[in-house]
């Protein structure tokens, strides 16, 4: 259950979370670099959605970016960058990720100062005043946030949110509001692009982290297993004040991040959940009883686990999480 300090701390952000509208008044007018990347494409539609005024470029649009972006009167004009269009009175302006200072748009954004910032450096912005609950680790993120998305929507509790790849088809990967008080963000341990050096994770500045497991190949950002853990490290290390630490125990790596936690940071070790077999049904074994569950492989019991524990902290019972994804399978996801 939801401890009272961490209970305390939510009511704190959802009292602050009221006037975040006003915080965010100033920063209305957004121009997005790359508006057909997969993600800038669902950013600029959220924005829209929330009431900000939104503008795009691009050289090249995919059809089925190209229809999402016309059906919410986002399509550019015209094709292609047009340095002249960037001019004072944006508020903000906010690359793709895969760009660098060679294109023409930002080269012309930092030559008349204006405020450049990454995807995560905005999306902090945007949920700096709500509880923010990152997901990270090599493989299994995905598995994760869709069984919270799942669970927390079935149970009405509403949130922000902001991934790095489609969760379910036909669902945007980013989504933010004025008035919610949770914010779950998929954390990525590689650099944010070639002009930002710092993880995306790192950005974010989470009161809760999860993390699934590390698996470390070699690559020229990660010449060495401790460069790769050192990512890994900061995120944990970032954690704000009487935080939370979600970790798969079977990983001895994220086990050994315990001994860098502050001692205002609870640490929450997880296992494959605990199950039965009840003739041909798998049973997930809990105090409130058995619920069948539809996957039943090792790792999935692992997420399963590592996802009740993240809603739990967001205010979600278990009773009520068990009952939700007792339901969840691959195919409703």
């Amino acid at each position: 259950m939801i401890s009272i300090k961490f209970a305390a701390n939510l009511a704190f952000v959802f009292i602050q979370g009221v006037d975040s509208k006003q915080n965010f008044i100033l920063m209305t007018r957004i121009h997005i670099i790359s508006i057909g990347d997969f993600t800038m494409c669902h950013l600029a539609i959220a924005l829209k959605k929330k009431g900000l005024q939104v503008s795009g470029s691009d050289t090249e649009i995919d059809d089925s970016r190209r229809l999402l972006l016309e059906q919410h009167g986002l399509m550019p004009s015209e094709m292609g960058w047009n340095a002249d269009s960037i001019v004072k009175g944006i508020d903000a302006i906010i690359p793709a990720m895969h760009l660098d200072e060679s294109n023409p748009e930002l080269a012309r954004a930092v030559e008349k100062g204006l405020l450049v910032l990454s995807f995560p450096e905005f999306i902090y912005r945007q949920t700096k005043d709500k509880v923010r609950l990152v997901v990270s680790g090599s493989k299994g993120k995905t598995s994760v946030i869709s069984m919270m998305f799942y669970a927390l929507k079935k149970n009405k509790i509403a949130f922000d949110y902001a991934t790095l790849g489609q969760i379910k088809e036909g669902l945007m990967s980013v989504s933010l509001s004025y008035d919610t008080r949770i914010a779950l963000l998929e954390g990525d341990e590689f650099r944010t692009s070639p002009l930002e050096k710092k993880p995306v994770h790192q950005f974010y500045h989470p009161q809760i982290v999860l993390l699934t497991n590390l698996k470390w190949e070699e690559s020229e950002e990660f010449s060495s297993f401790d460069a790769y853990l050192s990512s890994f490290k900061k995120l944990v290390e970032g954690i704000a004040r009487d935080g939370k630490y979600i970790f798969y125990e079977g990983d001895l790596p994220l086990q050994s991040l315990t001994s860098k936690l502050r001692e205002d940071i609870t640490e929450m070790p997880y296992k494959a959940h605990d199950i039965i077999i009840e003739g041909d049904e798998t049973m997930l074994k809990t105090r409130f009883g058995n619920f069948p569950v539809k996957i039943t492989d090792e790792y999935f019991l692992q997420n399963l686990n590592g996802a009740r524990l993240a809603c739990r902290q967001l205010g979600l019972p278990d009773k009520e999480f068990y009952a939700a994804i007792s339901e969840f399978s691959l195919a409703n996801n």
